[in-house]
């Protein structure tokens, strides 16, 4: 009987029991797409990670990234949770450079091409980590009907924000469609009808709705403490991928921070804390980062905590 070894971890939490869960797995050399889409299914979790030899020069792993509907080009939970756990257990190790300087670089291959991984380090021990995306922020309009959005979600068209707010799919390897909404209330009150967003996103560029509202950065009562004071409250919905509710999501959160910078009219850094995850009861903290010069979009970044949870093994059936 055949074993692999796993690793869970939450992403984007400093605090055990919330963030997103990822399963990272070692030792599938040889298994068949469909059972590396078997084993995702098996965990369940929105996303499973699969880590082999580094297949491209300059990169430290090649990763495989799954949802239990699919594999996807780039996914930014299993990116940051994976580089977090290849140091954590010690798969990948820093250098003596790394560990004076406390910080160092991972560079996972995946199928959207090489995304280095800038991990943090407290006495040779991961603590944050924080990514560049592949791709900068490439933005379609496809669906412009702000009703038919607003049924799809069970709101009104009143809840949608507008103008250079108004609906967008934005894509950093993985498209999303931005849709803005007036006040977090909005956020909290989404439920997507699955069969008005077949009729509506589904088989669009930028299927997978992402809805946002601004904070202001204030406290809210009830809010877990790790996500207090974010800019931003966001909720990703992924039905086709097998992901009713995404707890925390890097590639969708990459794309808003494009969306955000591309409305923004200053050059330089610009930053925003994001919670996500409010309302499955799995609170998660994103920062994401753009970066402008002479008014052009040339970086894009997404970090954040992990807490490793569990270590076992797999078993497969021998035949």
């Amino acid at each position: 009987m055949r074993t692999i070894r796993f690793v869970t971890t939450d992403v984007f939490t400093s605090e055990p029991f919330t963030g997103n869960q990822l399963a990272v797995c070692f030792g599938a050399e040889g298994l068949s797409t469909d059972t590396l889409q078997a084993i995702t299914r098996e965990f369940n979790y929105s996303e499973t990670t699969f880590v082999f030899a580094p297949e491209t020069p300059g990169t430290t792993r090649r990763v495989r990234i799954f949802t239990p509907g699919m594999e996807v080009p780039f996914a930014g939970h299993p990116t940051i949770g994976t580089a977090h756990v290849l140091v954590a257990t010690g798969e990948v190790k820093p250098s003596a450079e790394e560990l004076a300087a406390g910080e160092m670089t991972v560079v996972l291959g995946e199928n959207v091409g090489p995304v280095p991984v800038r991990v943090r380090l407290e006495r040779g021990a991961p603590t944050w980590a924080q990514l560049t995306t592949a791709m900068l922020p490439e933005e379609r309009v496809e669906v412009t009907d702000t009703h038919a959005l607003a049924d799809m979600l069970s709101l009104q068209p009143a809840d949608l924000l507008g103008g250079a707010y108004a609906p967008t799919g934005v894509s950093c390897g993985l498209p999303f469609q931005m849709i803005a909404l007036t006040s977090v209330d909005a956020v909290s009150r989404a439920r997507l009808r699955v069969d008005a967003w077949e009729r509506v996103l589904g088989g669009t560029w930028a299927e997978w709705p992402m809805v946002f509202a601004m904070t202001g950065g204030q406290d809210m009562p009830g809010l877990a403490s790790h996500v207090q004071g974010c800019d931003i409250r966001t909720r990703v919905f992924v039905p086709s991928g097998g992901v009713p509710e995404d707890p925390a999501t890097g590639s969708a959160n990459a794309a808003l921070a494009g969306y955000l910078a591309a409305r923004t009219p200053r050059d330089g850094t610009l930053t925003w804390d994001v919670a996500q995850g409010v309302e499955m009861g799995r609170p998660s903290r994103l920062s994401i980062e753009a970066h402008k010069t002479n008014g052009h979009i040339d970086a894009i970044r997404v970090g954040g905590a992990s807490v490793v949870m569990a270590e076992g093994t797999l078993a497969l059936p021998s035949h």
